[in-house]
C-alpha cells in the first residue's frame, strides 16, 4: 500500500521563492505603468530632463509596490488559508492598492490645478493676466484664435505645454515661445521650429542659451537673424556671425549691441562708410579705427 499522503507544511503554502518572483513581477508591472502614465501626461515628449527622472518614477513605484506586497503577505499569512491561490490574491490586492494610490494622487493634482485656476494672479508668469486653466481636450477642438489666446493669457500645465509645442498653427507656437514660464528645455527645442516666426519669437527670449542664439545667427531668414541682433543677451559668438552679413539693419544693431566685443566691432570696419561702421569706430576709439 502506498504511504498515506501527508499535509504540506504551512510554509509550503507561501513558498518564499515564489513570493519573491511574484513580488518582483508585480512591482515591475506597476513601475512600468507609472512610467507610461508620466509619459502620457508629458504628451509623449521625452526630453533630457524627463529622461533623467523617469528611472526615479519607476524605482519609486517599484519599491512601493514591493513593500505593499510583502506587507500584505505578512498580514494575510496567519489569517487566511488561501493555499496555492495565495499569490494571485496578493498580486490582485497589490494592484488594487496601487490603483487607489494613483486615484488619490490624480485627485490631489486636479485639486491643486483648480486652486491655481481660482487664483490666477498668484500663479501667472510676469506680464500676463491669465485665464483659468482649460482642459486639453477642449483646446484641441478649439480654433486657432482660441488656442492662441489660451497660450498668451492662459494658465498652462505640463500637458498643455506639450500640446501647444505640437500645435499646427505657427502663431500658437510663436506665442508659446514668448511665454515667460516656458520650461527651458522646451524653449531650446522650439528654437529649432520649422517656421521662421516661431524661431524669431524664440530668438527674442532673454532666457535662450548662447549656443541656441549662435545657431540662429546662421538662420536663412533675415527676420530670425534680426531677432538675434535685437536680443540684448546675444553672445559675442552670435554677434560675430551677424557682423559679417550685409544687411544694413543687422550691422547697425551689432554695432550698438552692449555685448559686442572689440573683434566684433572690428569686423564692421569694412570700408563701407555706413552708419554701422561709423558707430563701430566711435566705440573702438578713433585711434583703433584709423
Amino acid at each position: 500500500m502506498p504511504p498515506p499522503s501527508r499535509p504540506l507544511p504551512p510554509g509550503d503554502v507561501w513558498p518564499l521563492r515564489a513570493s519573491a518572483i511574484v513580488s518582483l513581477a508585480v512591482a515591475a508591472t506597476i513601475g512600468l505603468a507609472n512610467v507610461v502614465h508620466v509619459l502620457s501626461v508629458a504628451g509623449g515628449e521625452i526630453g533630457a530632463r524627463l529622461l533623467a527622472v523617469l528611472p526615479i518614477y519607476f524605482f519609486a513605484a517599484f519599491v512601493g509596490a514591493a513593500l505593499v506586497f510583502w506587507l500584505l503577505r505578512a498580514l494575510l499569512k496567519p489569517l487566511l488559508g488561501l493555499g496555492r491561490n495565495a499569490h494571485a490574491v496578493l498580486a490582485g490586492l497589490t494592484f488594487l492598492a496601487a490603483a487607489l494610490l494613483h486615484y488619490f494622487e490624480s485627485a490631489g493634482v486636479q485639486r491643486v490645478l483648480q486652486e491655481q485656476a481660482d487664483a490666477p494672479a498668484a500663479s501667472c508668469p510676469p506680464n500676463l493676466v491669465c485665464m483659468p486653466l482649460r482642459a486639453a481636450d477642449d483646446l484641441r477642438e478649439a480654433d486657432a484664435a482660441v488656442r492662441r489666446a489660451a497660450v498668451e493669457r492662459g494658465l498652462l500645465n505640463a500637458e498643455l505645454f506639450a500640446l501647444f509645442m505640437r500645435d499646427p498653427d505657427p502663431g500658437v507656437r510663436a506665442a508659446l515661445a514668448r511665454r515667460a514660464d516656458l520650461p527651458q528645455e522646451l524653449l531650446e527645442r522650439i528654437a529649432g521650429d520649422r517656421h521662421p516666426d516661431v524661431r524669431a519669437a524664440a530668438a527674442a527670449s532673454s532666457r535662450l542659451s548662447d549656443d541656441a542664439l549662435t545657431r540662429l545667427a546662421f538662420d536663412r531668414e533675415e527676420t530670425v537673424r534680426l531677432a538675434v541682433a535685437r536680443n540684448r543677451h546675444a553672445p559675442p559668438t552670435a554677434l560675430d556671425i551677424l557682423a559679417a552679413q550685409r544687411a544694413t539693419e543687422i550691422r547697425l544693431l551689432v554695432a550698438g549691441h552692449p555685448r559686442a566685443s572689440e573683434p566684433v566691432l572690428a569686423r564692421l570696419l569694412d570700408g563701407s562708410g555706413d552708419a554701422a561702421e561709423q558707430l563701430a569706430k566711435q566705440r573702438l576709439g578713433h585711434g583703433k579705427a584709423d
